[in-house]
C-alpha cells in the first residue's frame, strides 16, 4: 500500500471528525451564552491546540513529551464531550452556571498551553546554541617586554644601525663590513654605510676593533 493510500483516508477522517466535533463546540458554546459570531472560535481554538499538541509530542522528550500528550487527550476529550452534551440534549435548555463557567475560561487556558508548548519547543533551540566567547587569554609580564628590548633595529636612526652592525662585524670577524656588506646588514644607504664606516675608522685604535692594516681591506 503507497503513503498516498494511507494519507487520504486519514486526512478524510480527520477532516470529518474535525467538521462534527466543531458543530458540536459551537452549540456548547452558543447555549453557554456567547455570541454567534464568537462562537465558532472555540472549535477552532480546541481542535486546534490538540493539533499543536501532536504536532509538538515529535519533537519533545520525557517529560515535555509527556506534557503533550495531556494536551493532546484533554483536547481531544473535550470536542468529544462538548458534541456527547449537544447530541444528548444537555444543552437544550438554559446552560447550567458550570458550564458557562469553563466555556468561558477556555479561552484563556487554551492560550496559556499553547504558549507553553510553543515554549518548550523553542527552548531547547536557545540552548543549544548558545553565545559562544573565546576566554581571553593574558599574557604573563614577560610577554610584555620593556619599550628599549621591544624596539626592533629598523626603528633605530640609520647611522645608528649602520655603527652597530659595522661593530657586531668586526667582533665576530676581526674587520669592518665593506660599504656594500654593511648596506645589507643595517638596511642603509650606501652614504650612510660609507659614513658609519669612516667614523670608525677614525677612531678604529681607540677602540681596538680592526688592525690599522684593515682600514684598506674595508673599501667596496
Amino acid at each position: 500500500m503507497t503513503a498516498r493510500a494511507i494519507w487520504i483516508p486519514g486526512l478524510l477522517v480527520a477532516v470529518g471528525a474535525a467538521v462534527v466535533t466543531a458543530h458540536g463546540l459551537f452549540e456548547v458554546a452558543a447555549a453557554a451564552g456567547v455570541p454567534s459570531g464568537l462562537a465558532w472560535i472555540y472549535p477552532l481554538i480546541t481542535d486546534g491546540l490538540a493539533l499543536v499538541a501532536y504536532a509538538a509530542t515529535a519533537r519533545l522528550d520525557g517529560g515535555a513529551r509527556r506534557y503533550a500528550w495531556t494536551v493532546v487527550v484533554l483536547a481531544a476529550g473535550l470536542s468529544g464531550l462538548a458534541q456527547a452534551s449537544y447530541l444528548a440534549g444537555g444543552v437544550d435548555s438554559v446552560a447550567p452556571a458550570s458550564l458557562r463557567f469553563g466555556v468561558g475560561a477556555w479561552p484563556a487556558v487554551a492560550a496559556a498551553v499553547v504558549a507553553h508548548l510553543l515554549y518548550l519547543l523553542v527552548e531547547p533551540a536557545v540552548q543549544a546554541a548558545p553565545a559562544v566567547q573565546p576566554d581571553v587569554v593574558q599574557p604573563s609580564p614577560a610577554e610584555h617586554p620593556a619599550p628599549a628590548a621591544r624596539r626592533r633595529p629598523s626603528d633605530a636612526p640609520a647611522g645608528e644601525r649602520a655603527r652597530t652592525a659595522a661593530e657586531r662585524h668586526a667582533h665576530e670577524y676581526g674587520e669592518l663590513p665593506t660599504v656594500t656588506r654593511l648596506m645589507d646588514l643595517a638596511d642603509v644607504s650606501r652614504g650612510t654605510a660609507g659614513e658609519a664606516l669612516k667614523a670608525l675608522r677614525n677612531r678604529a685604535t681607540a677602540l681596538h676593533l680592526v688592525a690599522p692594516d684593515e682600514i684598506t681591506r674595508t673599501q667596496p
